[in-house]
């Protein structure tokens, strides 16, 4: 196997334990649900978080007799980010949904080019929950009823996003995979660190055009940090 292919093999371990991770996140603010017809709709997202753990998990099954292995050693990273989401109250899972997890979908869209059609297609279909986002940012949007809700939102959102970074940086430190895997879309002159340096910028930008449109910061802020 030669070194992009387990390089592919790596991050389709890194996203399968996500994936599971996001599984289980959602299945648990059911109980946070504020009625019962949002509840009902967890539920089906949950189901299908399942489902798209089980197709990452089978292709990388396909690709590698030590899938387990392999998606074991990406835990710390995933644990450490998800142990911390404000998962306690409906509030704090709005944020998740709406702001957390998009800049995993965001990281999917950058890296899916990189790899083969069979496996991009595979990452692709994880992207599929624009729906609970759009949903978590109309719930979110209409809990942000005073200065404090917006505060709240705010510290959360900067302690979601300074996790986020902190675990890419781990993953930076400890593995060149992603390194290997974007050599391919390189700019003239840009190194492979260069472009994972440019694509956690890019993450960030999204990240924070979210938040602008939920009116958690301003324009120009957001302008003036990403450029």
């Amino acid at each position: 196997m030669d070194e992009h292919a387990l390089a592919t093999v790596e991050l389709l371990g890194s996203l399968a334990y996500g994936q599971l991770r996001s599984f289980a996140a959602t299945a648990g603010t059911i109980v946070l649900a504020p009625d019962a017809a949002m509840a009902d709709r967890l539920v089906a997202w949950a189901e299908a978080e399942l489902h798209r753990y089980q197709q990452l998990r089978d292709l990388l099954g396909q690709r590698t007799e030590l899938a387990t292995a392999v998606m074991e050693r990406q835990r710390g990273y995933f644990d450490g980010y998800f142990d911390r989401a404000p998962l306690d109250d409906w509030f704090g899972a709005c944020v998740f949904f709406a702001l957390g997890l998009p800049m995993a979908s965001d990281f999917i869209r950058a890296v899916a080019p990189a790899i083969d059609d069979e496996a991009a297609q595979v990452i692709r279909a994880s992207l599929e929950r624009q729906d609970v986002e759009v949903a978590a940012s109309e719930q979110l949007r209409a809990l942000l009823t005073d200065d404090d809700a917006r505060e709240r939102a705010r510290q959360l959102t900067a302690d979601l996003l300074g996790r986020a970074l902190t675990g890419f940086q781990g993953v930076m430190a400890n593995t060149d995979a992603l390194k290997i895997l974007l050599a391919a879309d390189l700019a003239d002159g840009e190194t492979g660190e260069q472009r994972v340096k440019r694509l956690a910028l890019e993450i960030l930008e999204g990240h924070r055009r979210r938040v602008v449109e939920l009116g958690l910061e301003d324009i120009e802020d957001v302008t003036g940090d990403v450029t």
